[in-house]
């Protein structure tokens, strides 16, 4: 049996996903499984995947009827046989050493979660535009779980929401699933795992390289987006009721999930495809900042370390100035891709 059980989900990547394989199968330690779960895909990539499983036995492919990210993964943690399990995406790709390093790291500290940084590349027309390093926190080699609550707020700050930033040992992830939902479903999976881990440790590299392209999930209308960001706040409210800390703490911690999600709500809204009319953006997003309590939390509300453009947006929002980014954002988006 493999001693790690890699999981790709894989849907319409035939330009991208034969390059994620063969940094995979380049990996300077070889006691892996691959596991591709095709989810339905109409172009060539069940086909691609099924090449690389005949000439690799170390690949193993299943195929599914389209179901979304989320069921795929949960597929390939159902077939895992590992010891260890990660993830990576159909259109990023692994430095050679990542599994190698990973597994002395984890070990070495006898952890149960791995936390490593990335590199994003930006890619725009076919090539990459634009790199930036996202180092792991570096104040700590490894954190208990009681050491993550004393260690909180530099911990919250650097607790990645993607899947892909971390290697867990089976035992922690293999009866948590990831919730059927389009937007923040590895967050939710992550913040499960944490919660659950004994120790916690990290890898002072970037082995991963997260490919980022305009019209992926994140960055497109998505009908169910804001309703994904509301059960994201919902995880991130229970993971901080897992730690005996006291409240006014919790909130000023969940004061930036919260005004991010909000923001990130009126973005949505701020799309050309979203059909709502400007009464019914305004509506809904009053009953978004309901239900989120944005009200509560505005006092905690942070300014160090955002964008010029980000500070601007938080600033309106605490002035509950929402309309004015309703009406000015399609806008700023038309402008944006016309001149891209």
């Amino acid at each position: 049996m493999a001693e790690v059980s890699i999981i790709v989900p894989v849907y319409q990547a035939e330009k991208y996903v034969g390059q994620c394989i063969e940094s995979i199968l380049a990996q300077t330690f070889t006691d892996f499984e691959l596991i591709l779960a095709d989810d339905g895909s109409k172009d060539r990539s069940g086909q691609i995947c099924d090449e690389y499983a005949l000439k690799d036995k170390r690949v193993r492919v299943l195929h599914q009827t389209n179901s979304g990210v989320a069921a795929a993964r949960n597929n390939g943690i159902s077939n895992a046989g590992g010891s260890y399990v990660c993830f990576v995406d159909a259109d990023d790709r692994v430095e050679p050493t990542m599994l190698e390093h990973c597994l002395v790291c984890i070990k070495e500290n006898g952890a149960d979660v791995l936390r490593h940084g990335h590199i994003v590349e930006l890619w725009q027309d076919g090539k990459c535009a634009h790199t930036e390093k996202k180092s792991a926190p570096d104040f700590a080699k490894a954190l208990t779980h009681a050491q993550i609550a004393d260690e909180m707020e530099r911990f919250w700050q650097n607790c990645s929401n993607y899947v892909w930033n971390y290697f867990f040992k089976k035992e922690v992830v293999e009866d948590i699933c990831f919730p059927d939902i389009k937007v923040s479903e590895d967050h939710i999976f992550v913040l499960e795992a944490l919660e659950r881990c004994e120790k916690i440790c990290f890898l002072a590299e970037e082995p991963y390289h997260y490919c980022m392209r305009m019209g992926s999930t994140a960055n497109r209308w998505q009908e169910t987006g804001i309703a994904c960001q509301i059960e994201m706040v919902g995880a991130c409210r229970h993971f901080m009721d897992s730690f005996a800390m006291e409240a006014e703490r919790k909130a000023k911690l969940m004061a930036n999930v919260i005004l991010n999600a909000y923001s990130y709500a009126i973005y949505l809204l701020c799309f050309p495809q979203c059909t709502q009319t400007f009464t019914q953006k305004a509506a809904t997003i009053q009953e978004v900042r309901k239900t989120l309590q944005v009200d509560r939390y505005i006092q905690y509300a942070a300014y160090d370390g955002l964008s010029a453009g980000d500070r601007m947006k938080r600033r309106l929002i605490c002035k509950r100035r929402e309309k004015l980014l309703l009406r000015l954002g399609p806008i700023f988006m038309r402008v944006v891709r016309k001149a891209s």
